[in-house]
């Protein structure tokens, strides 16, 4: 494996090293680095979701989780949210796939034994899309509450309502606004075209009762994935995992799968 060469800035933390690597987009992206103490051990790339950002609770449960478990770690900002370069209204998902792009570029130079991407929700779904455009680098791939369909980010939206975000180029969103590329890029995506592609591991978690994304959406990704597909499914569980004990069966959950299903762990 030859990766193309990265100008990476490293600082040292207590909680780990501080990294700034390039987008294949070209956007400066900020990441924390938690190393394994043995060279070579196998790599947890960590993609959070729509508005969260690198720092977000789940993302801290899974490095506090697994990098004592001698895996290295890595976490990182998409472009436009946290410390990383851009403006929140210039996001696009395949935007967000070149980030990944990059941050595999980064992971690569580590050389690691083998490398698992693990996505929420939109991180999800940018997981599965970027895994299925490096199968030379992406050994297992775990999603959380992740989106099968693109739609799912425009429903509700009218042809009169889609034309006018077109015109005018941008569209209120949340508390800020979004470009019509969104729109563009969320019409052109086939998520499930990318899952289909993939023939690694792949591990899919959802609530039951997610109110962001229903649980049908893991449903359809574990039917249309070719390769070893475990499905969890959380009762009583909604898209943040926030209820009382949720958070702990997730974090057990991608334990089990990557000890005992894929043998990663306590070899750091």
């Amino acid at each position: 494996m030859q990766p193309r060469p990265l100008n990476a800035v490293v600082m040292n933390l207590v909680s780990g090293e501080y990294v700034e690597f390039p987008s294949r987009s070209g956007v400066t992206l900020v990441g924390d680095l938690f190393r394994a103490s043995k060279p070579g051990s196998p790599c947890l790339l960590l993609c959070h979701g729509m508005e969260s950002t690198r720092g977000g609770t789940k993302q801290t449960a899974l490095v506090e989780r697994f990098a004592p478990q001698g895996m290295t770690v890595v976490r990182f900002d998409f472009s436009f949210v946290g410390d990383s370069g851009g403006s929140f209204e210039d996001l696009t998902i395949s935007g967000e796939v070149d980030d990944l792009q990059g941050a595999l570029d980064f992971v690569a130079e580590l050389e690691p034994s083998r490398c698992i991407v693990l996505g929420s929700s939109l991180g999800g779904t940018v997981s599965l899309i970027g895994a299925a455009k490096r199968s030379d680098m992406v050994d297992a791939v775990a999603t959380i509450a992740a989106p099968a369909d693109a739609s799912l980010f425009t429903e509700g939206l009218s042809d009169p309502d889609r034309e006018q975000w077109r015109r005018s180029g941008v569209r209120s969103w949340r508390d800020g606004t979004m470009r019509s590329t969104f729109l563009d890029d969320v019409e052109a995506l086939d998520i499930l075209e990318s899952v289909r592609q993939l023939q690694c591991p792949l591990l899919v978690m959802h609530g039951d009762v997610d109110s962001v994304v229903p649980v049908s959406h893991a449903h359809m990704i574990v039917e249309a994935a070719p390769g070893p597909t475990s499905l969890e499914i959380f009762r009583g569980v909604d898209h943040r995992f926030e209820e009382p004990g949720a958070l702990d069966g997730l974090l057990d959950c991608v334990e089990s799968w990557l000890g005992d299903r894929l043998g990663l762990l306590g070899r750091g």
